[in-house]
């Protein structure tokens, strides 16, 4: 059974979108209680990588919108950089422990 790979980059409806402020919205809508039972797996991990980009994109934003004189504050800057660090590392977590579970499955013997 391959496994296929997840396609993020390329799917746009998880990249945030800009207001007029600057200010990143997420638009997919959060998951009902029993949409999330019934969420697929790939879904989730997709849903996960949305928030991780949209973070990093929030942060990098807010510091460009300080360069240029915008109305960012100074301290939400470090605060969303924090974020996305933390964000970026638990999915960097998720994935060596979904590669050690694929590594270990392969060498079960049959």
């Amino acid at each position: 059974m391959p496994i296929e790979s997840l396609n993020l980059l390329n799917n746009y409806s998880i990249l945030p979108s800009l207001t007029t402020t600057g200010r990143v919205l997420n638009d997919y809508p959060a998951p009902t209680v029993a949409e999330e039972q019934q969420m697929p797996f790939a879904d989730l991990l997709t849903q996960a990588m949305g928030d991780t980009v949209a973070s990093d994109y929030e942060s990098k934003t807010l510091g460009i919108d300080l360069l240029l004189g915008g109305e960012a504050d100074l301290h939400s800057i470090p605060i969303a950089q924090q974020k996305a660090e933390i964000l970026l590392n638990l999915t960097v977590q998720i994935r060596n422990k979904m590669v050690e579970s694929y590594q270990e499955i392969m060498r079960m013997q049959v």
